[in-house]
């Protein structure tokens, strides 16, 4: 009763709420006081500082970073977190999350609980966590966890959906052999307009926005989620944005599997050097660094990996016969790349290209062949040469339920333009059909040319 007459009093002299003290709102938990709450307060926020400092999270929002309890029921009873905010978790959209700060009770008597702060609970890249309740001070101030977007600290970095924006116009890419990123604008702005409101940097670092266009490759790609598989399993990729002092993880959940978003994020003032890194995980892991807006590859990079990996449908035959069956092999698609996924005894691993070369495959639909299981038999007499008649190495193939492989995966220069596909003569025993002659025809040109 006594802090409620002091506030009338205070409002009633035109004071702002800020001038209680810890006794006047007297928080509880569990029904019991909160001993010390302005130290738990105070302790929380020197937690927070490290993780401000090491980049996990970034200042944001129209206000100073500070931790609040949150109201979960009647009066002053409050959650067992503190919540430290308003930050942006990098990776996430522009609006404002919150840093939550487990207390772990030490002591109860009849005083009231004394609480312990526990090291901040930091959300992962990308995630958002959002306070339960209302948000509240020892002092008796109170706000809401949603607080728009205000300015943008250092290690600041929000995907965004694309609304179309004009950029200037900029050319940069990287790709491996499952997803393919590509830079089609960049800006310097000083104000970046967003859904939930403006954003400014504050002093000491600027505004940066990209476009990128992103393209996670499938059909042909699904084989590697084939399974039984052997070694190491294929990992997805991982996108990076390095800006001077810091590397942000983009994370995957946040960018589309087709289309274009925003990356909206904060340098130092002075500039530096920023770069788009993808990261080919697991086997024969690669790393590629490109210069953003340039597109200047930094280090080194297979250079099949500068070109694109195909179209997604093309058609060209090549005849062939089993037996006294005559039919084609048709080539629905072409794939250039660095690794691809081959069968091994019953199992899958990934094939490699090796120093300046890379990998091809092609996909392969028979038509008016017998419908008998022979992949495994006839995948050595589909033979491939480059352009002056040199045959290309098979690295491996995949089968299905037909007479010839689905696919075939040979190793060729990494700067071939074609290659000339056909099907050897020879004598295969195929467990549905007995010993058989097979016979090939006219070789069918596959374009390289992408």
């Amino acid at each position: 009763m006594r802090w409620l007459v002091l506030l009338l009093a205070l409002v009633a002299g035109g004071c702002a709420p800020s001038a209680f003290s810890a006794e006047q709102v007297r928080l509880t938990m569990k029904g019991q006081p909160v001993l010390d709450a302005p130290g738990l307060q105070a302790r929380a926020e020197a937690e927070l500082s490290y993780t401000l400092s090491f980049g996990y999270v970034a200042r944001t929002g129209k206000s100073e970073v500070s931790c609040w309890f949150a109201r979960t029921g009647e009066a002053f009873e409050v959650d067992t977190r503190l919540w430290c905010g308003p930050v942006q978790v990098p990776g996430t959209a522009a609006a404002t999350d919150w840093v939550p700060v487990p207390m772990k009770e030490v002591e109860r008597d009849s005083s009231g609980i004394r609480l312990e702060v526990q090291p901040p609970q930091v959300p992962a890249q990308g995630s958002r966590s959002t306070p339960v309740g209302k948000l509240v001070r020892t002092d008796g101030r109170e706000t809401e966890a949603d607080q728009g977007v205000g300015e943008a600290g250092p290690d600041f970095l929000a995907v965004l959906p694309d609304d179309g924006q004009a950029l200037d116009p900029a050319s940069a890419m990287v790709r491996d052999d499952q997803l393919e990123v590509r830079v089609t604008g960049y800006a310097s702005p000083s104000v970046w307009p967003t859904a939930e409101g403006d954003l400014r940097a504050e002093h000491g670092v600027a505004l940066r926005v990209l476009r990128v266009r992103v393209t996670r490759h499938g059909e042909v790609d699904s084989a590697f989620g084939q399974t039984p598989w052997r070694g190491w399993v294929p990992q997805a990729p991982e996108l990076s944005l390095d800006v001077p002092g810091r590397r942000h993880r983009l994370p995957a959940d946040r960018l589309p599997d087709d289309g274009s978003a925003l990356i909206v994020y904060t340098v130092p003032a002075g500039g530096g050097p920023e770069a788009l890194v993808l990261d080919t995980v697991g086997a024969k892991s690669l790393q590629q660094r490109v210069h953003v807006p340039s597109g200047q590859v930094v280090g080194e990079a297979p250079a099949v990996l500068r070109r694109a990996p195909g179209p997604e449908a093309i058609s060209v035959s090549t005849p062939v016969s089993v037996g006294a069956a005559a039919g084609s092999l048709e080539v629905v698609r072409a794939r250039l790349g660095r690794q691809r996924p081959v069968s091994n005894g019953g199992q899958y691993e990934l094939a490699t290209a090796g120093p300046g070369l890379a990998l091809v495959e092609l996909r392969l639909v028979g038509h008016g062949l017998p419908a008998a299981l022979g992949a495994g038999r006839t995948a050595g007499l589909v033979t491939l040469t480059v352009p002056g008649g040199q045959p290309a190495r098979q690295v491996g193939a995949r089968y299905g339920g037909e007479v010839f492989p689905t696919a075939v995966v040979f190793e060729v220069p990494e700067d071939v333009r074609s290659v000339a596909l056909s099907v050897a003569a020879g004598r295969v025993t195929v467990p549905q059909l007995g010993e058989v002659a097979v016979t090939g025809g006219a070789a069918a040109e596959v374009p390289l040319d992408f």
